[in-house]
C-alpha cells in the first residue's frame, strides 16, 4: 500500500506537469504548490528525475487499470475498443504538447517507460480485443492479430509521439476517433459494422 502523503504528491505533481510542463516545474515549484515541506518531498524521492519517472509509472498502472476495467465490463470487443479510445482521449486532453516533448527530450528513462508500456501492455490488450472479436464473428477471421496489432500500435504513435506533430495544431480527439475508426471498419464484418456504425454516431454527435 503507497503512502498516502506519497501517492497525494504523485497524483498533484503530474497535474503540474501535464500544465506546465517537465522541464520548468522545479522541485522548488512542487514543494510550494502542493503545500509540502522540502524535507517531506525528499523523504520520498531522491531528485526531480526520480519524482517523474514516479509519476509516470503511477499514471500508467491507473492507465492499465482503467483499461482492464473497461475489457471486463463492456459487452462486446468494439464497444470496449472505443470506451478505451474515449478514456485515452480525456487523458491526452489533460497534457499540453510541450510536456510530451518535454518527457522525451529531458527524461530518457521516464519516456521508455512509457513506450514499453505501448508495445507491451496496449499490443496485447489489442491483440486480446482482435482474437475475441474474431471468435463473436464481429471481426474477419482471416485476421492475423499479431501483425495487426503492431499496425494498431504504429497508429497510435502518430498521436503519442510528438515528434509527428509537434509544430501543428491538432484536434486529439478527432485524430484518435478516425484512427480507431480506419482500424473497426478494416477488421470488422457485416455483424460488427453494424455495430460500430451504431457506436460511431452516438460518439460523434
Amino acid at each position: 500500500m503507497m503512502d498516502e502523503v506519497k501517492e497525494k504528491i504523485l497524483i498533484e505533481a503530474e497535474n503540474l506537469f501535464m500544465r506546465y510542463g517537465f522541464k520548468s516545474i522545479t522541485m522548488d515549484d512542487v514543494s510550494r504548490e502542493l503545500g509540502v515541506s522540502k524535507k517531506t518531498l525528499y523523504l520520498h524521492f531522491a531528485d526531480k528525475h526520480d519524482l517523474v519517472n514516479q509519476c509516470v509509472e503511477c499514471h500508467l498502472e491507473r492507465m492499465n487499470q482503467t483499461c482492464s476495467h473497461l475489457i471486463e465490463t463492456k459487452e462486446d470487443p468494439i464497444s470496449t475498443l472505443l470506451a478505451i479510445t474515449e478514456f485515452n482521449i480525456q487523458q491526452l486532453q489533460r497534457v499540453s504538447q510541450s510536456s510530451i516533448y518535454d518527457l522525451k527530450k529531458y527524461f530518457k528513462g521516464a519516456w521508455d517507460k512509457l513506450m514499453e508500456n505501448r508495445n507491451q501492455f496496449i499490443y496485447k490488450s489489442i491483440k486480446a480485443n482482435l482474437e475475441l472479436g474474431m471468435k463473436k464473428g464481429l471481426y474477419r477471421k482471416e485476421l492475423d492479430p499479431e501483425v495487426v496489432g503492431m499496425i494498431y500500435i504504429h497508429l497510435v504513435s502518430l498521436v503519442i509521439d510528438p515528434a509527428n506533430h509537434r509544430d501543428s495544431e491538432m484536434d486529439l480527439r478527432k485524430i484518435l476517433l478516425e484512427i480507431v475508426s480506419y482500424h473497426l471498419n478494416s477488421v470488422c464484418t457485416e455483424k460488427g459494422r453494424e455495430i460500430l456504425d451504431e457506436k460511431l454516431k452516438k460518439i460523434k454527435k
